[in-house]
């Protein structure tokens, strides 16, 4: 299956009732690619959740990708395994069967070089643009994002400061789409 011109990062929340609704709004309204990221849960409640966004994602045919251990993935019927810059450094090979997508993440064109060689299958670049979740990082600018897609073999997402309307800017500096959830979060 093709990768989607976004891929949904999910956001925190403090009612799962309400996040389990807007994030099927934000499958109806087209999400087919999303990251559990689910921030600030320990693993038992990440499980819990995971166990219900999966079969949810699935009937809209969205693929759903976990954070963390890569064994749940197998275990709760995910489609794959999103790895942080600092997660995908323990990595030196393909953390599961090649069946599954493999999304790796970082701040440099050096960090997303490191995953594809490890075998992953899509990156995410951060931050494009001036972000408040990383106010120490400078943006890399649509033009730091050109220069990565054009090194990498991989598809790439533009990730921070950006939001579902900067998809035309992304695609033109040769980028797959937009990551995060600005825009593409129903609530």
């Amino acid at each position: 299956m093709p990768l989607p011109t976004h891929y949904l990062i999910t956001p925190g929340f403090d009612n799962e009732a309400q996040f389990l609704a807007s994030l099927e709004k934000s499958l109806q309204a087209g999400t087919r690619l999303m990251q559990l990221k689910a921030k600030g849960l320990d693993q038992a409640e990440y499980r819990a959740l995971a166990t219900r966004v999966i079969p949810l994602a699935h009937r809209y045919d969205c693929q759903v990708l976990l954070s963390g251990d890569p064994s749940l993935v197998d275990e709760l019927g995910a489609d794959g395994l999103h790895l942080d810059s600092k997660a995908a450094a323990k990595f030196t090979q393909r953390p599961l069967a090649g069946y599954y997508l493999i999304a790796v993440s970082g701040h440099s064109l050096d960090a997303l070089k490191r995953g594809e060689a490890m075998g992953a299958s899509f990156a995410v670049l951060s931050p494009i643009n001036y972000t408040s979740a990383h106010p120490d990082i400078e943006p890399l600018g649509w033009q730091g994002l050109q220069e990565a897609a054009d090194q990498l073999a991989i598809p790439i997402y533009a990730l921070g400061g950006v939001s579902a309307d900067d998809e035309p800017a992304a695609k033109e500096a040769g980028a797959q789409g937009i990551a995060g959830n600005k825009g593409y979060w129903n609530n």
